[in-house]
C-alpha cells in the first residue's frame, strides 16, 4: 500500500492530464466541428481549470500549517464564494451568448474527466500490482 501518489504528486498529475485533455478536446472539436465550438470548449475549460486552481491554493493556504487548522466557517465562506465566482462567470459567458453553449458545457466538465482518468489508470496500477 505504500506505493500510492502523494497528495502533491496525485494533483500535479491531475493537472497535466487536464491540460491534454482540454488540448484534445479543443482540437478535436475545431476538427470535427467549428472554430466557434473549439472557441466555447476552451472558454469552458479555462473557466473550471481556474476554478480548480483556486481552489487548490486557497485548500493549500488553509491546511499549510496541520497544528493550526483553519476555522471551518471561514473555510466554508470562501469555498463558496469561489464557487459563486464560478457561477457569476459561467452564467454570463451563457446568458450573452459569447460562445456555443453545449462547448461550453463540454468544457467545463474537462476538470472531471481528468480526474476520472488518473483515477482509473490508479486503479488499473493497483490491480497489476495486486493491491486493493
Amino acid at each position: 500500500m505504500n506505493t500510492l501518489l502523494s497528495d502533491g504528486k496525485l494533483v500535479r498529475r491531475i493537472e497535466l492530464v487536464n491540460v491534454i485533455v482540454l488540448f484534445c478536446a479543443v482540437l478535436g472539436a475545431a476538427v470535427f466541428f467549428s472554430m466557434g465550438k473549439a472557441l466555447g470548449v476552451l472558454v469552458g475549460g479555462v473557466t473550471v481549470t481556474a476554478s480548480f486552481q483556486v481552489m487548490k491554493w486557497q485548500l493549500g493556504r488553509a491546511f499549510r500549517h496541520p497544528q493550526q487548522p483553519p476555522s471551518k466557517g471561514v473555510l466554508f465562506v470562501k469555498y463558496y464564494l469561489r464557487f459563486l465566482g464560478t457561477l457569476f462567470l459561467v452564467f454570463t459567458v451563457l446568458y450573452y451568448g459569447w460562445v456555443d453553449p453545449p462547448a461550453f458545457l463540454a468544457g467545463l466538465s474537462v476538470v472531471m474527466v481528468s480526474i476520472v482518468l488518473v483515477a482509473i489508470v490508479e486503479a488499473a496500477k493497483m490491480v497489476m500490482r495486486g493491491e486493493r
